[in-house]
């Protein structure tokens, strides 16, 4: 379970949570009464009417701190510190992935000169994600209806070797299926990367983002806004691929979590 509570002077303010025991990279709501501002795994909160979005690492053992949770308490701003424990995940033996053999050996110096560069853009992103309001008001959608192909969390093995856990959801797809947004959001990023291929980041406020991976095309540029269900992509195979299909990413910030968490806001 998770378990905030601030502690004043004279009086006790519970905090709540949902869900009530929440997995290993999974997105939370935080609620406290009067909340002006938090941070949870490094990401700051924005609290609205007493409610913030959160996520738990996928990384994170059997908790996750919350530092400096401040509220407003008596026209005073205190912080509280507090240990939110975690669930673990359960997902599939790990997959045998077979990419192109370029992606096989340890990238020279060039290469991982470029990854770098990547990175550095994906996480200038993630940050920028904190600088915009909500905005969607609709539900979330799937930018696919198709099925699923490999799961949030697994761990992956590409050309027998070892790599990471997968941080999104793969959606099957022909070569130059539409691929929509899934909810309205301001295009943070557009660009042809290394291990994602030609990819669309949408920003959509709060601290929310969502990344459409391995396209065939993207069809909006950074800047545009884009709305639920717009088609913003063909599905492809760039980057690092057995075949075409989408892998649709989640973050909180630079926080990666199970994008379907998204499907059941309300």
């Amino acid at each position: 379970m998770l378990l905030l509570v601030l502690a004043a002077v004279t009086a006790v303010q519970e905090i709540g949570w949902e869900p009530a025991a929440p997995r290993q990279g999974s997105l939370i709501v935080v609620s406290a009464a009067d909340a002006v501002t938090g941070e949870v795994a490094g990401e700051p909160l924005h609290f609205r009417a007493g409610k913030a979005f959160a996520a738990v690492p996928l990384t994170a053992s059997d908790s996750v701190k919350v530092v400096t949770l401040s509220i407003r308490w008596d026209g005073a701003v205190i912080g509280h510190e507090a240990t939110v424990p975690v669930v673990a995940r359960k997902v599939p033996a790990n997959e045998e992935v077979r990419a192109a053999e370029r992606f096989t050996p340890p990238p020279d110096s060039a290469l991982q000169a470029r990854i770098d560069r990547e990175g550095t853009l994906s996480r200038d992103a993630a940050r920028r994600a904190h600088e915009l309001p909500r905005l969607w008001k609709a539900p979330f959608l799937r930018p696919r209806t198709s099925r699923v192909t490999s799961v949030f969390g697994s761990g992956r093995q590409v050309n027998g070797v070892w790599r990471s856990r997968h941080y999104g959801l793969d959606l099957a797809g022909a070569k130059g299926a539409p691929v929509r947004a899934s909810n309205r959001g301001v295009v943070a990023l557009v660009g042809d990367f290394f291990y994602g291929g030609i990819s669309v980041y949408l920003h959509h406020g709060d601290g929310v983002m969502t990344v459409y991976h391995h396209l065939s095309r993207a069809l909006v540029a950074a800047g545009d806004t884009v709305e639920r269900g717009q088609i913003i992509g063909r599905v492809g195979a760039t980057g690092r691929v057995t075949g075409p299909h989408l892998h649709w990413g989640a973050q909180y910030g630079a926080v990666s979590f199970d994008p379907t968490d998204l499907l059941k806001l309300r």
